[in-house]
């Protein structure tokens, strides 16, 4: 769910730029830090993370042309997962202790060896893994500071500030009440109050099931604004 969609979810966060911002270096830092699906020495991760184009995601080399847009940086942001079956891991691991203990005319296999088999097999079924892509958006408005993300997967957003951090230097932080306050500048008893405030329900303790959804109440994050 993108920008354009007709529903998207969209976080905002505060990152402040630089003062003066050298657009051909962030370029650069952006490509540096662009998707990659192998680590250095070619293998597949379970989790791959990194910038691809905004508008094609088969893009890893970004200018400034394509990241820059009026007071706006837009990039996008691939995150693949790759999964092997538990069930799976654990019968090939014992078939392989199985043949090795038979070569080496063995019982029981010592731990480091068993350590070395797990590992060597989970390696060698995630090569085989199919990856799980989701692909997300991000505008950094550099004039308001606010940055909008496409997506509420938390470990996606957990990636995407750390990858943000390492490629402008600058960690961006979710526009939450207190955190807001802070950045106004406001003082330290104001702060507190923020950060002590109690959770509020929207409905009444004695409202009807079907108002609360048959007795769940709604998460914030799940209600819709028009």
């Amino acid at each position: 769910m993108g920008f354009l969609s007709a529903s998207s979810s969209i976080v905002r966060l505060h990152a402040k730029p630089p003062r003066k911002l050298d657009r051909a270096a962030v370029a650069e830092s952006v490509t540096e830090h662009a998707f990659r699906e192998h680590d250095q020495i070619g293998m597949p991760r379970a989790e791959a993370f990194g910038w691809v184009a905004i508008h094609d995601p088969q893009l890893t080399e970004l200018d400034t042309a394509d990241l820059f847009f009026q007071q706006y940086l837009v990039v996008g942001f691939r995150f693949d997962t790759r999964t092997v079956p538990p069930k799976l891991a654990g019968m090939e691991r014992r078939r392989v202790e199985e043949e090795r203990k038979a070569e080496m005319h063995l019982e029981r296999l010592g731990r480091a060896a068993r350590r070395e088999i797990k590992e060597d097999v989970e390696a060698s079924l995630l090569s085989r893994a199919l990856p799980n892509p989701k692909l997300f958006e991000c505008a950094w408005n550099l004039e308001t500071e606010v940055v909008y993300f496409t997506g509420k997967n938390k470990k996606a957003r957990e990636a995407f500030s750390t990858l943000f951090r390492e490629t402008f230097g600058v960690t961006p932080t979710p526009m939450i009440p207190y955190l807001a306050a802070e950045r106004l500048g406001l003082g330290d008893d104001v702060v507190d109050r923020f950060r002590q405030a109690e959770p509020s329900t929207l409905v009444t303790a004695n409202a009807p099931d079907d108002e609360l959804g048959n007795g769940r109440r709604p998460a914030l994050d799940e209600v819709e604004l028009s």
